[in-house]
């Protein structure tokens, strides 16, 4: 009886250190994944963030285009001088018919 009642609380003993190794493995189980979604979340935030700014350049780029050959064709457009009047027909020389001059 007496081995009974000394290996009782060993076992006991035993029983709580596993079961805290448990929960502590759980705990850097949670950690670990946490840790890991977080940089998950960091590299997609600066994968957005990049493709944002690239659309965004374009955009910016493409509009500054526009308004560049816009202010361009306008101030052309003035300076063209308009198309002169279109002179009158001039008249017919001879009206007779056309005669060969040698032989005929």
């Amino acid at each position: 009886m007496p081995k009974y009642i000394t290996l009782f609380p060993f076992l006991f003993f035993c029983l709580a250190v596993f079961s805290r190794c448990g929960a502590k493995k759980e705990e850097i189980i949670a950690e670990k994944v946490a840790e890991r979604v977080d940089e998950f979340r960091k590299e997609k935030t600066m994968e957005c963030r990049t493709q944002l700014l690239q659309d965004a350049e374009k955009i910016v780029d493409s509009l500054l285009l526009l308004e560049a050959t816009n202010s361009v064709q306008d101030s052309l457009a003035r300076l063209r001088p308009s198309r002169p009047v279109k002179p009158a027909d001039i008249p017919a020389i001879d009206s007779q018919g056309i005669k060969p001059v040698f032989g005929g």
